[in-house]
């Protein structure tokens, strides 16, 4: 039997997962660079707007879908998705050079978007950063479609099998397409809690860790792995020790969530008879169904970067809950 290993990342969505590996590795298609003539110059600017305008219906496509199958606030998500197909600056940038340089469209593309993503990743704000993922999220995507390939599906690609995907990053729209049913954890060398593929994995509640470096390099396919996205740890060749362990800690979690389940309606108040609101942090209003049914009296922090559906909506969903924030 093989030596167990420890690998510690950032968990970013909670849950245990355990199954054989299947390690992805993405080998970027080498993009094209040609010369254009003169007279092809207007024909190679349709094919740069008629790749925008399918990279737009993609993502379009993909909002119903995820808004259909999760809620319309994460498929809100990919709204920024399409602000970067209309960034007009990028745009511009591209149709100019394209002129100047007489060189094919996903040549021009990729060497500009490549400059606004190496700009925003060498930002200080974590936040900011996270913003690059999408932006190559896109720009990869745009790229594609100038170069005739089909979106990628890691679902279909995992062959229907109940697997771990390991990977180096995984972008929003990607994690968007993974089956639950199929995908029983992820982990990936990169990212933060604040990325977008974090907020998909937990609102399609499966679990993940990531940041953690290389290990899409220390995994092999077909190994046995545990993934705890709790803590952030991932044991490869899990020992008999470990999975002892580890279904002592879920059975301990089942009762714990039983025991609470029993308070849910008690009344919270100190032990001399002061009441106090318990309120629960929540990233999506649809969060506020989960809020309720784990007996909160109210909201306390409410992320709405992502945020964009009437506020009125919001207002009905917290009909009857304390809040923190203005509406």
């Amino acid at each position: 039997m093989q030596a167990e290993r420890r690998f510690q990342g950032v968990a970013v969505s909670p849950g245990i997962a355990k199954g054989k590996a299947w390690v992805h590795r993405t080998d970027e298609e080498a993009v094209p660079c040609y010369r254009v003539e003169p007279p092809k110059i207007a024909a190679e600017l349709l094919r740069l707007e008629a790749a925008l305008l399918q990279t737009r219906s993609q993502i379009q496509e993909l909002q119903q879908r995820i808004s259909s199958s999760i809620g319309d606030e994460n498929a809100s998500i990919f709204d920024a998705h399409l602000l970067v197909v209309d960034d007009r600056s990028l745009i511009d940038e591209v149709v100019r050079m394209i002129k100047k340089d007489r060189l094919n469209a996903e040549s021009i593309f990729t060497t500009v978007s490549g400059r606004y993503i190496k700009t925003l990743s060498e930002i200080n704000d974590p936040y900011l950063r996270e913003r690059a993922v999408d932006i190559h999220d896109v720009c990869r995507r745009v790229v594609r479609n100038l170069m005739g390939g089909t979106s990628r599906d890691l679902t279909a690609e995992a062959g229907g099998e109940r697997r771990i995907l390991i990977s180096h990053n995984l972008a929003p729209s990607d994690t968007a397409q993974l089956n639950p049913e199929t995908v029983l954890g992820f982990a990936t060398d990169v990212g933060s809690k604040t990325s977008h593929t974090a907020i998909m994995a937990r609102s399609l509640n499966i679990p993940a860790v990531v940041a953690l470096h290389d290990i899409s390099l220390q995994v092999e396919t077909g190994e046995n792995l545990l993934l705890d996205g709790y803590t952030g740890l991932i044991v490869v060749n899990p020992s008999e020790a470990t999975l002892r362990e580890y279904a002592e800690i879920e059975q301990q979690k089942g009762k714990v969530e039983l025991e609470l389940g029993t308070l849910r309606e008690t009344e919270c108040k100190t032990l001399d008879g002061k009441h106090v609101v318990l309120s629960a942090n929540i990233e999506m209003p649809r969060d506020v169904t989960v809020v309720r049914q784990s007996g909160a009296e109210g909201v306390g922090l409410f992320r709405t970067e992502f945020f964009n559906a009437p506020a009125s909506r919001l207002k009905k969903s917290c009909r009857g809950l304390k809040s923190n924030f203005l509406l």
